[in-house]
């Protein structure tokens, strides 16, 4: 049963009028400029802190510039532990928090602290994954949850299991996106994941689960168009279930999936786990396997998270076991093949948690939340070598990071 809160923990109306939260202080470093702010989100699954630091070099501009105990308006809802960042930048730089716990989504401005926020549960408990920027007046906001009990009126968009059409500059609901019709078996919920948005088209992982989670079908990926609000292709991986995270390859002009399986499979759960990839193509999009859970020193499963640099130069983990006290496993692996090479570990099992590739160069971070010489962790991965640089703490003796948003 420990094992399994821990498996999980590593995975996982209209507007508010909301504008003040009180600030927490002065920075620490000049606030970088908007593409160049990192946005760390440290977590113990009971509470949350968002802190700030300059993608290019680390270096940290705020601690806990806002956390579950910040005082907030009236109005405002306060952060829960159970959050994520938006993956897709916004271009007016703020920064986006999923408040899953809540189904809230945030909008945090650095440039004044000032937060907006927007409810998405429309009745029921909707569980939201990612909010996705599509213009001015336009966002996706991914609903991985069912309604059990909708009402007969389609248009109070209380049905769930969708994406949803949110205006945010007034909160306002302009439709969804069914993806019922979608899951990869008939009956299951689609549960959408965090999206890709690469150019114009939205990508997004299905993790197609019993309402229960007593079983889960194969991965599929949708190909969304924005503009017509349709979905216009799909791409079925069979026999890998659970993709739950991508990293777009610019030079590879294709995806990086980690799919970790489905818990539900128990001792199977490796036999359907793996990293692959997926290419758009201008008419038919494709899919390829490029590694199993196995090839990972044998491992039964995949980390949640997966990034990239150019050149196909990967890190992904494998979780370790809290019985017997087994870290994590940190890996490298190349999309044009060969075998994965184990590069670290992490400071305890189920530490590493999200991932990210801040600039387009060598760099991959990745968040190791109980690592006592800072929780974000820095590899150089070339075509010759891959180095560990020195870690940050972004939030020091408090709520190590778990996930990563460049805004």
């Amino acid at each position: 049963m420990k094992w399994l809160i821990l498996a999980c923990a590593w995975l996982a109306a209209c507007a508010d009028d909301t504008s003040a939260a009180k600030p927490a202080g002065a920075y620490e470093t000049a606030l970088p400029a908007a593409g160049n702010r990192l946005a760390v989100l440290g977590s113990d699954y009971k509470s949350s802190a968002l802190s700030l630091l300059a993608a290019d070099t680390q270096v940290r501009v705020g601690a806990a510039v806002w956390d579950s105990g910040s005082q907030v308006s009236a109005a405002t809802t306060a952060l829960s532990g159970d959050a994520a960042l938006a993956q897709t930048p916004w271009d007016d730089g703020r920064i986006v928090i999923i408040d899953r716990g809540n189904a809230v989504i945030t909008f945090w401005q650095p440039t004044d602290r000032s937060i907006r926020q927007i409810p998405v549960s429309t009745g029921f408990y909707s569980n939201p994954q990612d909010a996705i920027p599509i213009d001015a007046h336009k966002m996706y906001v991914v609903r991985m949850k069912r309604n059990p009990a909708p009402t007969p009126d389609p248009t109070d968009l209380d049905e769930g299991d969708d994406v949803l059409i949110v205006d945010p500059t007034d909160g306002k609901l302009l439709g969804r996106i069914d993806l019922a019709p979608y899951a990869s078996e008939k009956g299951l919920v689609a549960a959408g994941s965090r999206a890709s948005k690469p150019g114009i088209r939205l990508w997004l992982p299905l993790q197609s689960l019993a309402a229960d989670f007593s079983h889960q079908g194969d991965a599929r990926i949708l190909e969304i168009d924005p503009v017509t609000d349709s979905i216009i292709h799909t791409v079925d991986i069979p026999n890998i279930k659970n993709c739950i995270a991508m990293s777009w390859q610019p030079d590879l002009q294709s995806f990086v999936a980690v799919c970790p399986g489905a818990y539900s499979d128990k001792a199977d759960q490796g036999a359907h786990a793996g990293v692959v990839l997926i290419t758009p193509g201008n008419a038919t999009p494709s899919a390829q396997i490029l590694f199993h859970a196995s090839d990972f020193g044998g491992a039964s499963t995949l980390g949640r998270d997966v990034a990239c640099v150019a050149g196909g130069h990967c890190l992904v983990a494998t979780p370790g076991d809290p019985d017997s006290s087994t870290p994590d496993r940190i890996w490298r692996f190349e999309t044009a093949g060969g075998k994965p090479v184990q590069v670290g570990q992490g400071s305890g099992p189920f530490s590493i948690s999200g991932m990210v590739a801040p600039d387009g160069g060598t760099r991959i971070l990745l968040g190791d939340r109980t690592n006592a010489s800072g929780d974000v962790r820095v590899f150089a991965l070339t075509a010759a070598d891959t180095s560990e640089l020195a870690a940050t703490s972004s939030n020091p003796g408090s709520l190590g990071a778990i996930d990563f948003g460049v805004f």
